[in-house]
């Protein structure tokens, strides 16, 4: 309704202007005593040359008009094709994560990293997608105890490509907002090489990290709360305000960690080193 009223105003004032603009102009440009003086046939030559003046000004402004407009739907359709290619690049990823085989799910995580970074307004879904993703796949305690054992023995207790490669995604941390955590409460990351990762802010909530290679890791902020973490290599890593409340950290090395003191701990917190001014456990949990 606005549109149509404007583009009503916008004729009114242009068929106004072309019945007295140029009776005006003519007269304002050679004075009103020679604008009368001229013959009534100059005169009119005169008023119709200042209108297809007009004319000629206006076709050229409907013509860029119509090249912006033509741009602007252009760009709209262009906009429009993209994010429909998106849908479908997301949809097939989420196909491949999905597979029987290891090798599609892994190609579906570096597809999902590909969708993120090409588009920006992807990364908090596939960051919950890929969080998702490795905790369906690699559950603690293990869905199929067997056959997990068999298979970790195979690898030497690393994890499987699909899940080492998620979170390797998630810890290079392109599709992680500023600020916020990724959630994998609840998963088997038993023997796991994350050497060096950024695990700032992400939820290990009730993991198994028995094992795991978390040496010079980013752990500030990381809530290891009732998670285990038994013989872990943490060597060099910074634990600035992680949550180690009911961890266990039987055996692990501890060398040169930093900010350890900074760590939120509990009397259910096991495995970190005693010195001569800490409290007995009891007197900590108070």
């Amino acid at each position: 309704m606005l549109v149509t009223v404007t583009v009503i105003a916008i004729i009114a004032v242009f068929l106004g202007s072309l019945a007295f603009l140029p009776t005006w102009l003519v007269q304002h440009s050679l004075g009103d005593h020679t604008a009368s003086a001229l013959a009534a046939a100059d005169r009119l030559r005169a008023e119709n040359d200042v209108r297809s003046t007009l004319l000629q000004g206006l076709g050229g402004l409907l013509a860029l008009g119509g090249i912006a407009l033509g741009a602007v739907v252009t760009m709209r359709q262009v906009s429009t094709s993209r994010e429909g290619q998106f849908i479908d690049l997301f949809t097939k990823a989420i196909e491949h994560l999905a597979s029987e085989k290891t090798s599609v799910r892994h190609g579906g995580v570096y597809a999902m990293e590909q969708i993120a970074e090409t588009a920006p307004h992807y990364r908090g879904h596939v960051a919950a997608l890929l969080a998702s993703f490795i905790r369906q796949q690699a559950p603690w305690p293990p869905s199929e105890p067997a056959h997990t054992d068999a298979e970790r023995a195979s690898r030497h207790g690393e994890l499987r490509d699909d899940v080492a490669g998620a979170i390797a995604v998630l810890a290079r941390r392109t599709m992680v907002e500023p600020g916020y955590s990724i959630a994998l409460e609840q998963v088997d990351l038993r023997g796991a090489d994350l050497t060096g990762f950024d695990l700032s802010r992400f939820c290990f909530v009730g993991a198994n990290l028995d094992n795991a290679l978390l040496a010079g890791c980013d752990l500030t902020h990381t809530t290891f709360s009732n998670a285990s973490l038994r013989g872990a290599d943490l060597t060099g890593a910074r634990l600035t305000e992680a949550d180690l409340r009911g961890a266990d950290l039987t055996g692990a090395d501890l060398a040169d960690v930093v900010d350890l003191e900074t760590a939120m701990t509990d009397g259910t917190t096991k495995g970190l080193p005693v010195t001569e001014s800490d409290p007995p456990p009891a007197a900590r949990a108070k």
